[in-house]
C-alpha cells in the first residue's frame, strides 16, 4: 500500500465494532459483479476493503501484486464476503465478461492462494425455458439415415443446416486451418462456437457416438476443436506450467474453477452424488479454447485428457497428476462423457423415431436438464427388462421411476 494511502483509516474500519456489511441491499436484485461493484463503491465501508483488496490481487489495476500483507487481504476478503461482491457471479454470454471475471476473483482469490481448489465457480446459471427444435427431418426422409452409419457425419450435417452453428464453425475452420493454423484465434473462435452455439449442436459434434474400431468417424470427432492449431501435441507442457498459465487468464481460471464445481468426484466410489451430468459437459467445453483445452486421446478412444506431462515435476510429482487425472482419471466426467454419448446413439441412429428425438432435443438446451439414458431408452423401446436390454445394460426400472426426465 503507498505511503499516505487508505491504509490508516482501512485499519480503523477493521477494528470498528461494524455490523456486518450491508452494502448493496437486497443480494437478489444483484444481477452480476459490475452491478455488485458500482453499488460497493457508493458505501464507505464496502468501498475501503474493496481498494485494499485490489492492491492484493489486481486484476482490475495496473498496480505489482501484494503478497506481503497477506493477513489483512485475508480479513477483507472476509469482511466483503457480507457485501453485495461476496454472492455476485457473472454470466456465460453476458457483455464484458471479463471485466465481471476480474471483479469476481479480486474477491476470491485470497481463497485459493497455493491450493489447487479454486474454491468454487464464478459463474450463475441462465435457466434457459425457451424450447428449440432440432432438425431431424432430413435424417428421417432423407437417404443418410439408411446409407451412413457415421453419427459424427450426422452431427457435422446438423450443425451445417443450422445457419448460425455453420458459420460460426466456418469461423474457427478458417483461422484453425493447417494452412492458415493462427493459435490465438484458433482458440478465440473456438470459445465463440462453445459459448454462442445451442448445446446440443455443439454437444452433438463434440460427444458423437462411434462403432468400435472406426478410426473415420473417431478422427472427425477428435478433430473438432482442430487440435493441430489449437493444442498441437508436439513437446507438451508440463501440467503444472499449464496450470499457472490458466490461472493468470481471467476466463481459464474461471472455466477451471467451474469445472472443478461441476466435475468433481467428492464420493471414494465415484458415484458422482449431487453431479448434474449436463451441468459436467458444459463445464467441460467451457475450457476449449484456453490453454487447458482437453481433448480425445486418440481416433479410437472416447477416453480425454489436456495436452500436458508430467515429466520434470521434480517434488511436485504428485500434484502434476493431480491436474492430469482430474480429466483422464474423472469417474463423473467419464460418465457424462459416456451418458451423452449413447443419448446421441439413440437420437441420431436411423432407428431413432422423430418423436422421441425431438422431446429430448427441446430439453437439452436447458443446462438444469437431467435424464437417465438407460431409463429413457428402456421406455422409448420398451427393452426394459428383457434379454436385449440385459445386454445393452438397461436395469429394470424402479416402480414409479421409469422412464421420467428431470427436469
Amino acid at each position: 500500500m503507498p505511503p499516505g494511502g487508505p491504509l490508516p483509516l482501512f485499519a480503523l474500519w477493521l477494528l470498528s465494532p461494524l455490523p456486518l456489511l450491508q452494502a448493496g441491499g437486497d443480494l437478489s436484485n444483484v444481477d452480476n459483479c459490475i452491478t455488485a461493484k458500482k453499488l460497493c463503491l457508493a458505501d464507505l465501508t464496502c468501498s475501503i476493503p474493496f481498494l485494499h483488496l485490489e492492491t492484493c490481487f489486481p486484476f482490475m489495476t495496473s498496480a505489482p501484486q501484494n503478497s506481503e500483507n497477506q493477513v489483512g487481504c485475508l480479513e477483507a476478503a472476509q469482511q466483503l464476503q457480507n457485501s453485495s461482491l461476496g454472492s455476485c457471479r457473472c454470466h456465460w454470454r453476458m457483455k464484458n465478461q471479463d471485466i465481471c471475471l476480474a471483479i469476481y476473483w479480486t474477491i476470491h482469490s485470497a481463497y485459493s492462494l497455493g491450493n489447487y481448489d479454486l474454491g468454487g465457480s464464478p459463474y450463475k446459471e441462465i435457466m434457459n425455458s425457451k424450447h428449440r427444435k432440432f432438425n431431424l427431418d432430413f435424417f428421417e426422409s432423407g437417404s443418410m439415415s439408411q446409407s451412413s452409419p457415421d453419427l459424427c457425419l450426422k452431427s457435422t450435417t446438423l450443425c451445417t443446416l443450422n445457419d448460425k452453428c455453420n458459420k460460426l464453425r466456418l469461423a474457427y475452420g478458417e483461422v484453425c486451418s493447417v494452412a492458415r493454423c493462427q493459435p490465438l484465434m484458433c482458440q478465440q473462435e473456438l470459445r465463440v462456437f462453445f459459448e454462442q452455439v445451442a448445446d446440443h449442436y455443439a454437444q452433438a459434434l463434440l460427444f458423437c457416438p462411434c462403432d468400435d474400431g472406426d478410426d473415420v468417424c473417431g478422427a472427425r470427432r477428435l478433430n473438432t476443436i482442430a487440435p493441430s492449431c489449437a493444442s498441437p501435441n508436439r513437446d507438451p507442457p508440463n501440467c503444472l506450467m499449464l496450470w499457472d498459465t490458466c490461472l493468470q487468464d481471467l476466463v481459464c481460471r474461471s472455466r477451471l474453477a467451474d469445472f472443478q464445481m461441476h466435475c468433481s468426484h467428492p464420493d471414494p466410489l465415484g458415484s458422482c452424488v449431487g453431479i448434474q451430468l449436463p451441468r459436467c459437459l458444459k463445464a467441460y467445453m467451457g475450457l476449449i479454447g484456453t490453454v487447458m483445452t482437453p481433448n480425445y486421446i486418440s481416433n479410437l478412444s472416447a477416453d480425454v485428457a489436456v495436452n500436458c506431462s508430467c515429466r520434470g515435476s521434480g517434488n511436485q510429482l504428485e500434484e502434476c497428476k493431480q491436474i492430469q487425472e482430474s480429466f483422464s482419471r474423472n469417474p463423473c466426467l467419464t460418465k457424462a462423457i459416456k451418458a451423452q454419448m449413447q443419448l446421441h446413439h439413440l437420437l441420431l441412429s436411423k432407428s431413432s423415431p422423430t418423436t422421441v428425438s425431438e422431446d429430448i432435443w427441446r430439453r437439452l438446451g436447458n443446462p438444469s436438464f437431467s435424464v437417465d439414458i438407460k431409463q429413457v431408452f428402456a421406455r422409448q423401446t420398451g427393452l426394459s427388462g428383457s434379454p436385449k436390454a440385459t445386454q445393452l445394460g438397461l436395469p429394470p426400472p424402479s416402480p414409479g421411476v421409469a422412464g421420467t426426465i428431470r427436469q
